[in-house]
């Protein structure tokens, strides 16, 4: 018997897939919230230092544009918050969800983590001497996006916990899962197991 036609198979395969997405979910709304409070503390530099002694039209323009969209972020971390609670079963029911291509172990989380750090320093020491406020500025954005390779990794890393503790405090979703099944589940079992 294939893997695809055994039952326990199944169940974990579909495991993963359910625990990817709550992981995707969750790791979705903690970046847009990131990605907002890092475009917005950079526009706030960016207005900070045009108001010296003579405005600079080109730098307000850039903290418009940042604050923009960092509003735009916002408003996605609030689509992302209407979405973390929809029924996960019901979201894969027609459709196998993709698969995040995102770090999933700590090391790679940190990987990106220390990229957008470095990319932070860099732009602050060229700021630094023309425009100290936007330097400050530019590093916290760029510490704040460095949150995104962690999130990323911890969410994925604990999915399958994460999925295992919400069975266990869901008896009306566990029983919905056991019985569970797909129409796409044995395909997409059969091409998991081809790769």
């Amino acid at each position: 018997m294939s893997q695809a036609d055994d039952p326990a198979a199944q169940r974990a395969f579909l495991a993963r897939v359910v625990a990817e997405l709550i992981a995707v979910r969750r790791a979705r709304l903690l970046s847009m919230l990131a990605l907002a409070l890092a475009m917005l503390v950079a526009g706030l530099g960016a207005a900070v230092q045009a108001q010296g002694d003579h405005i600079d039209a080109v730098l307000l323009f850039s903290a418009f544009s940042l604050i923009m969209v960092g509003i735009v972020c916002a408003l996605g971390a609030i689509v992302a918050w209407t979405r973390i609670n929809r029924d996960v079963l019901d979201s894969i029911a027609a459709t196998r969800p993709s698969r995040a291509k995102a770090p999933r172990t700590r090391n790679a989380g940190i990987a990106v983590a220390a990229g957008f750090a470095v990319i932070g320093v860099l732009f602050a020491v060229l700021l630094w001497a023309q425009t100290p406020i936007l330097a400050v500025g530019v590093m916290i954005a760029c510490l704040l996006l460095a949150c995104l390779g962690p999130i990323w990794a911890n969410e994925l890393a604990n999915a399958d916990d994460r999925l295992a503790v919400i069975l266990d405090s869901d008896d009306e979703l566990a029983e919905r899962f056991a019985a569970f099944t797909p129409i796409w589940l044995h395909e997409a079992m059969e091409s998991d197991d081809a790769e």
